[in-house]
């Protein structure tokens, strides 16, 4: 009689109790990958002690892990752990985005009002964010330029404001001038504060948008002032769009709310910038 064993493949003897695993059967490596991701895209965020705990291996192992996977653009890495990364290329309607996360919106959009002193030239984007500001905006010095239609015609009853349209290629899905002719106006001016959003903010690779027009417009303004304040609620955060429009540290402040994971806001620290959360009805 043979005394041979017969090996019996780790994935029938597996078994899960919670976040758990039993028998102390390890998967392989690239299971354990595969089941971590599946973690990170329901929960948002993982930890490596919790991940190494409950795989019954070392951090530095699971560390590999998330190192790898970051490399292939799957997730994005911070210094505990590692955060999801959606893509999402879409661009919808200004019609549709104006209708959600109002709330949120309206006290991303008090909590940066604070940063706009009289006489200063600004810079408004054509992102619903933007626009919740320029409703706030009161009516005193200040100089205005935006390639929003929605953000102009709002102002039009402030008479102390100067605003002024960047013109351009009518983008009718956004209600936005783009282009050439956008980006040769906003280049005659000079801006000290530019406040625009985003599609996403992927940690790794930075802020994106759903086009090649969208995203050079905002790297134009990241470029041309001298302080840009990022207004996004937390559903930018973890998404990554199709062009990317520039690095974490190109803004100098992030505005957020207050549903936004504390992992991205350590991240946003790592990278120097300062991050800003705003209450829900908070007139800060």
């Amino acid at each position: 009689m043979s005394s041979r064993k017969t090996l019996v493949p780790w994935f029938i003897v597996r078994v899960y109790v919670g976040k758990q695993v039993k028998n102390n059967t390890i998967p392989l490596a690239r299971e354990r990958r595969l089941e971590i991701l599946a973690q990170l895209n329901e929960q948002g965020s993982v930890r490596v002690t919790s991940l190494a705990e409950n795989y019954q291996v070392a951090e530095e192992t699971i560390r590999r892990d998330l190192d790898k996977l970051h490399g292939e653009g799957r997730l994005a890495r911070t210094h505990g752990g590692a955060l999801s990364v959606r893509n999402d290329r879409f661009d919808l309607p200004v019609s549709v985005r104006k209708n959600r996360r109002i709330e949120e919106k309206q006290a991303i959009a008090k909590c940066a009002l604070q940063y706009i002193q009289p006489n200063e030239v600004i810079a408004l984007d054509a992102s619903t964010s933007a626009l919740e500001l320029a409703c706030l905006l009161p009516d005193m010095p200040l100089t205005v330029i935006t390639n929003s239609i929605d953000a102009a015609r709002l102002l039009l009853d402030r008479p102390k404001l100067q605003v002024i349209s960047t013109g351009g290629q009518l983008n009718p899905q956004s209600a936005c001038f783009l282009g050439s002719l956008a980006e040769a106006t906003l280049r005659q001016f000079s801006i000290e504060k530019a406040f625009i959003s985003c599609k996403g903010i992927d940690m790794a690779r930075g802020y994106s948008e759903a086009s090649t027009e969208h995203a050079s417009l905002k790297r134009l303004l990241m470029k041309l002032a001298d302080q840009t304040i990022l207004l996004a609620d937390h559903s930018k955060f973890g998404v990554r769009s199709m062009v990317y429009s520039g690095e974490l540290q190109d803004v100098a402040h992030v505005v957020t709310d207050e549903h936004t994971d504390g992992e991205y806001l350590e991240a946003l620290a790592d990278a120097g910038v300062k991050a800003e959360v705003a209450a829900n009805g908070s007139s800060a």
